[in-house]
């Protein structure tokens, strides 16, 4: 790999790095003070996770070049595995117990469209349209 490739990437990284402090991270302290959240808040864990969730973002549209929506439908499909398979909040155990409600419906729809398609939406967003094509 050559040194201008690795600029680009870093370049995208940063971007995808600071678009999840300055939107998810900020969703998760400002979404806690709105709704009543039961799992604690903890943003070393938070920037740690993006962290490595941007890494896969960035290296994805480094590599496609994806547009926007596609990158944010990428995040959300990948964002809802994590969601289903590793971080299982209270509203997925509530969808493993077929228990259907808005308790159950609103939280799946608001990390959805909040939360996890803006994280590489966003990102890939501001790259096309600031950033010059190389």
């Amino acid at each position: 790999m050559n040194k201008d490739k690795i600029f680009r990437f870093l370049k995208i990284y940063l971007v995808f790095i600071i678009c999840a402090l300055a939107i998810n991270l900020l969703l998760e302290i400002v979404l806690r003070f709105v709704f009543e959240i039961p799992e604690g808040l903890d943003i070393r864990g938070i920037i740690l996770f993006f962290s490595i969730f941007n890494l896969f973002g960035a290296l994805i549209f480094f590599l496609k070049n994806y547009k926007p929506i596609k990158m944010g439908l990428l995040s959300l499909i990948f964002g809802q595995i994590l969601e289903f398979t590793f971080m299982r909040p209270e509203w997925v155990l509530r969808m493993y117990t077929f228990e259907f409600s808005g308790e159950t419906i609103a939280p799946f729809i608001l990390s959805s469209i909040i939360y996890w398609f803006p994280a590489w939406a966003i990102p890939s967003f501001i790259l096309y349209k600031y950033a010059t094509k190389e």
